[in-house]
């Protein structure tokens, strides 16, 4: 228990001392820094400033005895206001972000050309990745060995074509023959089949300007590069097995 606590206090953005010195105030009751630096083993100094930190965190409260400040933690429960408190800043750091990144792509120059690769990794730079797509609202064409993104994220795969039908994008995808019974009929998707053994156990993603290729390993990578005269090579190549499905 002690342990996962202090994982989520971490994850709230208290420091390895605040953690120490509120859970020993939950469980001690009120102390003063002197003897809260000699229990839990924290320079004093570091104690001062913890202290500090916590109680803007509004976790911690005083008051003054004899002119010597004696600190208490507060019920757990306030933890939940920082959260509410963080949610609220994302919330306008949200809005403000959409506005910016308007005024951004007004800058860009569209003539510009340019060979542009990133590279995502681990599930969690696949799903930003998936997430791009969506934003980027293309038509898709997908060539594909095994449903992969299936297996990796499961239900965030059925999310993610819930939200592609309701942004009305288009996508095309090519398969396997041996695949062919687990597909279900999805809203804006059209299926091919190819034999067996034409397949390449490399994803390969296709969607306006962008060409994403992923590598299914035990820590799966995706490269996305962007560039026209790329996309269209890869398109027509689509296109072509598409055509003689």
């Amino acid at each position: 228990m002690t342990e996962n606590i202090t994982t989520t206090l971490s994850n709230l953005g208290f420091s390895p001392s605040e953690i120490k010195l509120y859970l020993h105030l939950l469980k001690n009751g009120a102390n003063y820094a002197n003897k809260l630096s000699s229990e839990t083993k924290i320079n004093r100094t570091n104690v001062y400033e913890a202290l500090d930190r916590l109680i803007n965190k509004g976790v911690i409260s005083f008051i003054t005895k004899n002119k010597i400040k004696w600190f208490e933690a507060k019920t757990p429960e306030v933890l939940l206001s920082i959260i509410g408190n963080q949610e609220d800043k994302l919330a306008q750091t949200k809005t403000n972000l959409k506005k910016q990144i308007s005024q951004l792509k007004k800058q860009i120059n569209p003539d510009k050309q340019s060979l542009e690769a990133n590279i995502f990794v681990g599930k969690k730079g696949l799903r930003m990745l998936f997430e791009e797509i969506l934003l980027e609202k293309k038509p898709i064409s997908l060539i594909a060995a095994e449903l992969q993104f299936k297996t990796l994220f499961g239900p965030y795969f059925e999310l993610w074509h819930k939200k592609r039908a309701e942004a009305k994008i288009k996508q095309r995808s090519i398969f396997p023959q041996k695949i062919k019974n687990k597909l279900k009929q999805r809203k804006l998707l059209q299926y091919k089949f190819i034999k067996d053994t034409y397949t390449n156990p490399t994803t390969t993603i296709i969607y306006g300007n962008n060409c994403i290729f992923i590598q299914w390993t035990k820590e799966p990578i995706a490269i996305k590069i962007q560039n026209k005269e790329i996309v269209r090579s890869h398109l027509n190549y689509f296109d072509m097995l598409w055509g003689n499905c």
